[in-house]
């Protein structure tokens, strides 16, 4: 019985200790009189490294880490965009209709590794 008093009184101790300690720090608020700007015509863009070329396959690494993601090259644009067949480490083929393969952007001018690799032989 004794144990079950003193593991109750801990428990109330602990709990009135939060909420002292939770009332002493002061949340963090944002002022309503900071407003933030960009500059007219303030565009940053990263140019597409040169040496990527439209049909062929490239492992790229990005700035997040992990291992490379290889891509088919669709489509390049100067500003750092590239349209590529989503990445083969993604996809199942199994579940891909015959012939086709989803595409999205990416900003090859922020990649941290860019390799050429082999085409693949079907």
């Amino acid at each position: 019985m004794a144990y079950v008093r003193y593991t109750f009184a801990v428990v109330v101790l602990m709990i009135v200790g939060v909420c002292a300690l939770s009332t002493l720090a002061p949340s963090p608020r944002a002022s309503m009189v900071e407003t933030v700007t960009l500059a007219p015509g303030a565009t940053i863009s990263l140019a597409t490294p040169s040496f990527i070329q439209k049909g062929k396959r490239y492992a790229f690494t990005w700035p997040g880490g992990g291992p490379p993601q290889t891509f088919v090259v669709k489509d390049v644009r100067p500003d750092g965009w590239v349209l590529v067949d989503v990445a083969e480490e993604n996809l199942d083929p199994a579940f891909l209709p015959l012939g086709s393969m989803p595409t999205r952007w990416l900003n090859a001018g922020i990649a941290t590794s860019i390799q050429e690799m082999r085409p693949i032989l079907y």
